[in-house]
């Protein structure tokens, strides 16, 4: 709601959003009674940021249903984001609205990650203990790694779930591939996760009592936080990154795990919920529906046994990607299109100032 109150009390200031979960379809978003206050105040802004195509195109889909909208400008979203064969491509995508006279300018901007503190952890010689201890640890055995916070959106149950039916279906896996989660704990306060939480813990002891042998446990379970240097440690170890959320505006943990197996020569396999906002973005990953178990299971062995050669040639892709669109180019570019879009605005308003006074200057 800031906006409105800022543009009330200071019209001479540029003001700008970025929205950094996922901005929802307008089927989804026009439940909330208070719509209307909150896409009137979001439309008082100069410009508003997403982090890609899909979620702009949302926005712009739930102010039709408040304002009078006119589509002034559209961009095709290739090469940069997925046009198809992911749930949140789109070809084009609008990239300037005019409410009531008003320019606002909209952009996709999927926030990068400081490569440079990844970077700086595997340069610590406790990185290397770290990662040669683990390796010890692991030797023989194919790791699939889940790094998330215990959030119902995050697809944790159905993972596990999905786990469970191909140690199942491929018996040949047991006793070769673990699966390790580090799931953050929420705040203590928000009790609507416990029954998750509950769930999640017997689906593990379930597996584990099921399938474990000596020596060999399928599921490693941490239910707390880990230090990041730690978890830069199961980076560069694992075999496939598993990032299943239901939906997801972004989701960083993908292009961390990029970053590290790309600095440590790496040819880690990801696969990725075609739901994330880092779905559109990230090239040559492994993409699955959540909601489909049969194909959760079915990525997940495909990430597994992918070829190494043509692993490793994606992984580069994607390393380029995230190097290219780190966090500094990031701010500066969502920075620089502010700017832009607040001068198209002014000359917009400039020019049909002088359309008016022409007009007013032929009647007299």
């Amino acid at each position: 709601m800031v906006p409105a109150f800022l543009r009330e009390f200071r019209p001479d200031l540029v003001i700008s959003f970025f929205h950094h979960t996922y901005f929802p379809s307008a089927d989804v978003f026009n439940v909330l009674p208070w719509r209307r206050e909150i896409v009137g105040s979001l439309l008082q802004c100069d410009y508003v940021g997403f982090h890609i195509p899909r979620q702009a195109e949302n926005f712009v889909d739930v102010a039709r249903g408040v304002a009078p909208v006119k589509r002034v400008e559209v961009t095709n979203c290739a090469p940069t984001f997925r046009t198809y064969g992911c749930a949140v491509g789109l070809e084009e995508y609008t990239t300037a609205i005019e409410v009531r006279g008003r320019r606002i300018g909209l952009g996709a901007h999927p926030v990068g990650l400081d490569v440079g503190r990844v970077r700086d952890v595997l340069a610590q010689p406790q990185a290397t203990q770290r990662m040669e201890k683990l390796r010890a640890q692991l030797k023989g055995i194919r790791v699939i790694l889940s790094v998330e916070r215990l959030d119902y959106t995050k697809g944790t149950l159905e993972k596990l779930l999905a786990f469970e039916t191909l140690l199942e279906e491929y018996p040949e896996l047991q006793g070769r591939v673990t699966l390790i989660t580090v799931c953050v704990p929420a705040a203590r306060e928000m009790t609507i996760y416990r029954g998750l939480q509950t769930q999640i813990e017997q689906a593990v002891g379930r597996i584990n009592g099921r399938y474990s042998r000596v020596g060999w446990t399928p599921v490693q379970f941490f239910f707390r936080a880990f230090p990041f240097d730690e978890v830069v440690a199961y980076y560069a170890m694992a075999d496939v990154m598993w990032i299943t959320p239901l939906r997801d505006g972004l989701n960083l943990v993908a292009k961390e795990y990029v970053a590290t197996q790309g600095m440590t020569g790496g040819s880690g396999v990801l696969v990725l919920s075609e739901f994330t906002g880092v779905a559109a973005e990230m090239h040559g990953a492994i993409l699955t529906n959540p909601h489909d178990p049969a194909d959760l299971r079915d990525k997940c062995y495909y990430g597994i046994t992918h070829h190494r050669g043509e692993a490793r040639a994606s992984l580069r892709e994607q390393f380029d990607i995230v190097c290219s669109n780190d966090l500094q180019t990031w701010a500066r570019g969502f920075l620089e299109a502010v700017a832009a879009a607040k001068a198209e605005a002014e000359a917009a308003a400039s020019r049909a100032e002088a359309i008016d006074a022409e007009a007013d200057a032929l009647s007299s």
